[in-house]
């Protein structure tokens, strides 16, 4: 089975909020693929958890799609708040060979958006109502680089979601669902 159909038999979709199908995204030629780990919402947890628990998983999912996509550039985009990461991101990128930045941002809303991102990252604006790869760019979310890694590597399809369980509760939490 090709990589495309694999991760389109797995149901990986946009784990960052839009839900866009990923293995069309994986069947275009950027020259830049981003790994949004910005967290855009201030009391979301999921890519913070991902990125603690399975940074390994995340980093070889952006290398299999920067292969696949062929993108002379893979960018790992994260919030300048969340450092306390940096070194688990720097280990994990040169065990796996390098070949992906880290990109810093600003911590501020909404760094994460998708169209900011692209802007912070490249320098190009996405057209309105466009989306990246009309700037020769790719962006997926942290998780949807662990489910692709997943599916590639382990032929696991996509059955779990992480969920941020915070507000007035008193102990908050990411559930795996």
């Amino acid at each position: 089975m090709s990589f495309v159909e694999t991760i389109r038999n797995a149901g990986i979709i946009g784990a960052g909020g839009a839900g866009f199908p990923t293995y069309v995204k994986m069947q275009s030629s950027p020259d830049t693929l981003i790994c949004n780990a910005a967290e855009c919402e201030p009391l979301l947890y999921t890519d913070y958890y991902v990125i603690q628990n399975h940074i390994e998983g995340v980093v070889r999912g952006i290398l299999l799609a920067k292969a696949q996509l062929g993108a002379e550039r893979a960018v790992f985009a994260i919030k300048e708040k969340r450092h306390e990461l940096f070194p688990a991101i720097e280990k994990a990128i040169k065990e796996a060979g390098g070949g992906i930045e880290i990109f810093t941002l600003g911590d501020y809303y909404p760094a994460g958006d998708e169209q900011s991102l692209v802007h912070d990252v490249t320098g190009r604006i996405v057209p309105q109502n466009g989306i990246p790869i009309q700037v020769n760019v790719v962006v997926n979310n942290v998780l949807t680089f662990f489910q692709l890694w997943n599916a590639i590597e382990n032929n696991v399809p996509v059955t779990e979601r992480y969920v941020s369980v915070v507000g007035r509760v008193k102990h908050p939490y990411v559930a795996v669902v």
